[in-house]
C-alpha cells in the first residue's frame, strides 16, 4: 500500500531494503511488520507493526520525522510527528497525548527490559543497576519503550536491536518528552542498542552500565 500511495518513498526494513540504498535529500519508511514475533507466535499479545517516515539530509545523517505503532492484540496505537507531540488511542477511542514521567531519582524509577541476553560484559554491571530501581519488569520489545512515553516506565533497554525495531519507538518517546539514544548515548535509532528514559534518568543510567 505505501508503495502505490508513495511509489517515489523508498521501504527499508528487515524484509525490505537496505539502510545503504537510500539516497541523499530522500524520504523512506522504516517498517517491522511484526515486532515481537516471538510473542506473536506463541499467543503472547505484546507484538505490533511499526512504521516509522525517516529523512536522510544531504550530508547523509538520517532524522525520523514521524512515527507509528499498532498493536492489535493490546487494542492500542501509538503515534507521533516531529513537533506535534506524542499520542495513543485505546481501542479506538479518541487520541491522547502522552508524557514521560517526572521520577528524578533510580531508587524510584521502574525499569522494564525483554531479557539479559546480549548485555555481554556489561550484565553485571545492569543487574547491579536493576538491584538499586524501584521496580524492575521484562516486558520487553516495543511495548517497554512506549510505557515509558506514557510515563508509566521511567527507562527501557535493549542491547541489540535494528534500525526499524526503534524508528517510530524513538520519536514517540523524545515528542513525549523523553530520550532515546544507543548505549554510548548516541541520540536517535541509528545505533545498535536502545535505551529510552524520561530524561532526568539518562545520564544516570548510561553512567551505571559503562
Amino acid at each position: 500500500t505505501l508503495s502505490l500511495q508513495c511509489p517515489s518513498v523508498l521501504i527499508v526494513g528487515e524484509e525490505f531494503g537496505s539502510p545503504e540504498s537510500i539516497p541523499a535529500k530522500s524520504r523512506y519508511w522504516i517498517i517491522d511488520p511484526i515486532d515481537g514475533t516471538k510473542n506473536f507466535l506463541r499467543g503472547v499479545p505484546i507484538w505490533a507493526t511499526l512504521i516509522a517516515l525517516a529523512y536522510r539530509d544531504e550530508d547523509g545523517s538520517d532524522s525520523v520525522i514521524a512515527g507509528m505503532v499498532s498493536a492489535p492484540a493490546l487494542f492500542r496505537r501509538w503515534y507521533a510527528g516531529l513537533g506535534f507531540g506524542a499520542f495513543t488511542e485505546v481501542n479506538g477511542g479518541p487520541a491522547t497525548q502522552i508524557h514521560v514521567s517526572a521520577v528524578k531519582s533510580l531508587g524510584d524509577a521502574s525499569l522494564s527490559f525483554s531479557d539479559l541476553i546480549g548485555w555481554g560484559e556489561r550484565k553485571n554491571l545492569y543487574l547491579a543497576l536493576m538491584e538499586r530501581a524501584w521496580r524492575v519488569r521484562g516486558i520487553g520489545d516495543f511495548w517497554s519503550h512506549l510505557l515509558v512515553a506514557e510515563g508509566a516506565v521511567d527507562i527501557a533497554a535493549e542491547p541489540k536491536l535494528a534500525l526499524w525495531d526503534m524508528a517510530p519507538l524513538s520519536i514517540i518517546v523524545m515528542e513525549a518528552g523523553g530520550i532515546f539514544s544507543d548505549l554510548s548515548g548516541r541520540i536517535g535509532p541509528f545505533g545498535t542498542s536502545g535505551v529510552s528514559s524520561n530524561g532526568a534518568l539518562h545520564s544516570e543510567f548510561l553512567g551505571a552500565i559503562s
